[in-house]
């Protein structure tokens, strides 16, 4: 394996004197003082940070090579709200977080049940990324999820006593391409996944398309 792009520490190159909770909901917000080993030599000062508890997650870009379609969710984001020309209403992948005892597969066929009504016939597995590992925990499994088109129902979806008030469209892989182009599709989960497909387009209609 190249040396390149190795980590030059570990996790025993930080010290926490100190971690407690802060705030505890639906998630978690806990606060460190810490200090870390320097790329020049000794360690740092004592930092104070805040970390975003919220746990893992899995997505999912469902994908039907021959008919060549995404499954895309339409659903309300509070976090947008803080951008007034952003529109709080996002177009995504299908996701959820991980449960006590699931498995990443389990999440997948669980959400796209919920989300969307949708069997999942193949899986792959893509990445395992960080969300914003500067003050967040979360990471994603992202999977490809094949599915037939003609079985999927375009409607409201997602689970009443969780209030979920989800949309789905079926749209062609070109016109998800252009709204990733042109900012349609602006959340980080559906850009990697888009920009996955691209890539591997051609070899998921060669291998699942027949």
């Amino acid at each position: 394996m190249s040396e390149q792009l190795t980590p030059t520490f570990a996790q025993d190159s930080v010290e926490i004197l100190e971690k407690h909770t802060v705030f505890q909901g639906f998630f978690r917000f806990d606060k460190l003082r810490i200090k870390t080993r320097k790329f020049a030599g000794g360690w740092s000062g004592v930092m104070s940070r805040e970390v975003f508890v919220r746990g893992n997650a899995v997505g999912v870009l469902l994908y039907d090579p021959i008919t060549d379609q995404l499954l895309m969710v339409e659903q309300f984001r509070p976090g947008c709200l803080y951008e007034p020309n952003q529109s709080p209403w996002q177009f995504e992948l299908v996701a959820g977080m991980t449960e006590p005892g699931e498995s990443n597969e389990d999440v997948v066929h669980r959400e796209a049940e919920e989300e969307a009504g949708c069997k999942v016939l193949q899986l792959e597995h893509l990445y395992k990324y960080w969300v914003s590992p500067g003050g967040m925990d979360e990471q994603i499994d992202l999977f490809l999820g094949i599915i037939d088109s003609r079985e999927i129902q375009e409607g409201i979806y997602g689970l009443a006593e969780e209030n979920e008030d989800i949309r789905v469209e079926l749209v062609s892989a070109a016109e998800a391409f252009r709204g990733l182009q042109d900012g349609r599709i602006n959340n980080a989960m559906a850009i990697i996944g888009l920009q996955w497909l691209q890539l591997n387009r051609v070899r998921l209609q060669e291998t699942y398309g027949a």
